[in-house]
């Protein structure tokens, strides 16, 4: 008879470990046992005819044959580890046993370490975060548009939260009493993947345009001559970098479709509103001119 496998997505924040160890307790009481541990996912096989108690510990391991030895030597037996120092383990579960049996930190200094290490970690993520906050800021306030307003709302969710996991790991008590941060972490993954997702749809969907275009005698006066077309899927904030050169002045527009002016005028790097819609470079001059101009 073939062995039915299953694979669980589900995802824990680092200072809620505690309850990944439950999940997998209570999968392995109903025959399900891992076989394979991960960060994002588990990997699991139906063996109703055996139960194992879990713990997992978080180490960088430099000597791995004789990490796996010490374990080894108190009854525990090796799953896997994870890319970034998760090392998943489990005992045969004996009813008789104290539960003590089944807990791998025996003394208070083994665990406040490997808190320790994750407070350092969700700290020092939290401030890298914080940077790229502050930078999406000061971007935000000299050329604000939605991508940045997204990627300003992402670092700032990231760092709050990674301060957040710093905190609740200096007080694990309080974790497993307090339901919320699970609500936090999942609020979390949501607002990343939108984040994401919506950030890199919106920098694709943003027009680009570049044009150039000159003439070095005129016979007549050029009007309304448009000579480039281009389309915005959104409504937003975009920024015109102009160079013009001419001997008399030269009327640089962007029109929309019905042929009004949305912007007259030369200048470097210059906001405009633009709506949804189709949009055209136009120029009247009366003498020989050359311009580059784009948008984006």
């Amino acid at each position: 008879m073939a062995e039915k496998y299953r694979t669980s997505y589900k995802v824990y924040p680092a200072w809620d470990y505690q309850e990944e160890i439950e999940d997998l307790n209570a999968a392995s009481e109903k025959g399900w046992q891992l076989i394979k541990g991960g960060c994002f996912h588990s990997r699991f096989v139906y063996r109703p005819d055996i139960c194992y108690r879990y713990q997992l510990d978080y180490h960088k391991v430099e000597d791995m044959g004789r990490y796996l030895e010490i374990f080894r030597e108190q009854g525990w037996e090796y799953v896997n580890s994870t890319f970034n120092g998760w090392h998943f383990f489990r005992k045969i579960y004996d009813p008789s046993l104290p539960e003590e049996e089944y807990e791998i930190f025996t003394d208070r200094e083994s665990l406040n370490e490997i808190q320790k290490r994750w407070v350092r970690i969700g700290a020092i993520l939290g401030a890298i975060c914080g940077v790229f906050a502050v930078i999406s800021l000061v971007r935000m306030v000299l050329q604000p548009h939605l991508p940045v307003l997204f990627q300003l709302l992402l670092f700032a969710v990231e760092c709050a939260v990674m301060l957040c996991g710093a905190v609740l790991m200096r007080r694990p008590e309080s974790v497993r009493n307090h339901r919320r941060s699970r609500l936090l972490f999942n609020a979390f993954l949501c607002i990343i993947l939108v984040g994401c997702v919506g950030n890199v749809l919106l920098t694709e969907m943003r027009p680009y345009a570049f044009a150039e275009q000159g003439t070095e005698e005129v016979s007549e006066p050029i009007q309304n001559e448009r000579y480039l077309s281009f389309d915005v899927k959104y409504a937003d904030r975009y920024y015109l970098d102009l160079e013009l050169q001419a001997e008399s002045p030269v009327t640089f527009e962007v029109v929309n479709a019905e042929g009004a002016s949305v912007y007259t005028n030369t200048g470097t790097d210059v906001p405009i509103r633009l709506s949804a819609g189709e949009y055209w470079f136009s120029v009247y001059a009366e003498t020989g001119y050359h311009l580059r101009a784009s948008i984006d």
